[in-house]
């Protein structure tokens, strides 16, 4: 990629002071020539096709750094490389194929108040200077010639350069004689949706980009949303559970896990409400609450992320003995129950979306919903903040199978669940709080 004009440049403000020791640490060039490559970066770019071969071969290592871009001739876009596997590939990344076409996993953001577009198999995004350039790139919803393309856009030729930073990002393929980009070849790439592979791609290491993990990035800009909250629903009244004390009974670890089962088709005879609380308090009470300074901390009997423990246990009792239908809050502190609203429609489908979800095989007498807190952790984390919490809600599962087991009760994981009817239920707004897994238990036949 060196296309007439094409030149590299420092990528963000307040790296100048990285790049001279980045530069060093290639050992690719002495000390002038790094000096001098320097200069051009931080002072309106290095022309690529003037580049020597080792400082194209340095300024690709700084791109793999994260430490340089690469503009167009026109400043129509930017490429930013975001893997450690970024290379700059041919002189012309378009000389590849005759037609192209956009990639499935493509898709345009806003960030910083520009459009920038990326691809889940990408190793780098472009960011767009000049809107004409997303109508350029909508032409390609098709195959089509590039010269096809810059005939009918408004940027004209001005937008070449920018279709080759779209090719060497992933964004726009290179199509077969039938017009069909790898995407659509690929058995393994058809079997990947696109939200799926998107998802996998930015909350992982590699293409992600480079803020991920415990970034901390709203630590100075919003204080720390709470770790316990009180139950809303206090006011409907509060159930106390049954706190179990003696746990001897309960059969060795390794059996646990040896004997452990999925079991979906349960006894007309109803779980307890004393077996409920014994397996919620041996679940997902709280068992500690530390504040240190503006930061805090808690302990429940499963482990999570950051000791953050975003999660909110919802219970829908079903079949219970000594305790009524209805859809209830569980308190993790007081280690009760709080309810929230008595048999409905929403409740009812609830339900049959928890049958569904066992294929039909099962119905549940105890449904829990976990619902996640997403703010507690987007405070701290980047990037990684929604699988880290489906960990977390693995961690779950893993921990309420091992105890249902010991306790003689049958508890299966479902695969799906609906978070618009949960949001409706609990009057919960979509993006603060909701439902990101199912779990149903109750007494085995």
């Amino acid at each position: 990629m060196s296309g007439p004009g094409m030149r590299a440049v420092l990528r963000r403000e307040g790296f100048e002071a990285n790049a001279p020791r980045a530069l060093a640490a290639t050992g690719l060039l002495g000390d002038r020539a790094s000096h001098t490559l320097h200069a051009g970066l931080a002072n309106g770019g290095v022309a690529l096709t003037a580049a020597k071969p080792p400082e194209r071969a340095a300024i690709e290592q700084l791109a793999r750094g994260g430490l340089v871009a690469f503009r167009d001739s026109e400043d129509v876009a930017t490429l930013l490389p975001v893997a450690e596997g970024f290379a700059l590939g041919p002189e012309d990344p378009l000389a590849e194929a005759e037609r192209w076409k956009l990639s499935k996993f493509q898709y345009v953001q806003s960030e910083g108040g520009e459009a920038v577009a990326r691809s889940a198999l990408g190793l780098a995004m472009v960011q767009i200077h000049d809107p004409a350039a997303l109508a350029l790139m909508g032409r390609f919803s098709v195959a089509r010639t590039p010269a096809e393309a810059l005939d009918k856009g408004d940027l004209g030729n001005r937008g070449a350069g920018f279709l080759g930073l779209l090719a060497c990002a992933g964004i726009l393929l290179p199509c077969d004689g039938e017009g069909r980009t790898a995407d659509e070849t690929d058995d393994q790439r058809r079997m990947w949706d696109f939200h799926e592979l998107v998802y996998h791609s930015r909350s992982r290491l590699g293409r992600s980009g480079f803020r991920v993990g415990a970034t901390w990035e709203f630590r100075d800009e919003i204080p720390q949303p709470p770790i316990l909250r009180d139950s809303p629903w206090r006011d409907n009244g509060v159930l106390p559970l049954y706190r179990p004390t003696v746990l001897s009974r309960d059969m060795p670890l390794f059996e646990a896990m040896e004997t452990r089962r999925s079991v979906r088709a349960y006894s007309p005879a109803p779980i307890t409400a004393w077996e409920l609380g014994e397996f919620l308090y041996r679940t997902m009470r709280v068992r500690a609450h530390v504040k240190n300074g503006d930061y805090e901390v808690a302990s429940r009997p499963y482990p999570n992320g950051g000791g953050i423990y975003e999660q909110e246990l919802y219970v829908t009792v079903e079949a219970c003995a000594d305790l009524q239908r209805g859809f209830y809050h569980y308190d993790p502190v007081a280690h009760a129950l709080c309810p929230i609203s008595p048999p409905d429609a929403d409740m009812s489908m609830l339900i049959e979306e928890a049958v569904s979800a066992t294929a039909g095989l099962g119905r549940p007498q105890i449904l829990f919903t976990i619902a996640s807190r997403f703010g507690g952790f987007n405070w701290k984390y980047s990037a990684m903040c929604y699988a880290a919490q489906l960990k977390n809600v693995g961690a779950i599962y893993q921990t309420m199978y091992l105890v249902a087991t010991a306790m003689g009760l049958g508890a299966c994981g479902l695969g799906l669940g609906n978070a618009d009817r949960f949001a409706r239920m609990t009057g919960h707004d979509y993006a603060t709080e909701g439902s990101i897994g199912e779990f149903m238990i109750g007494r085995p036949l």
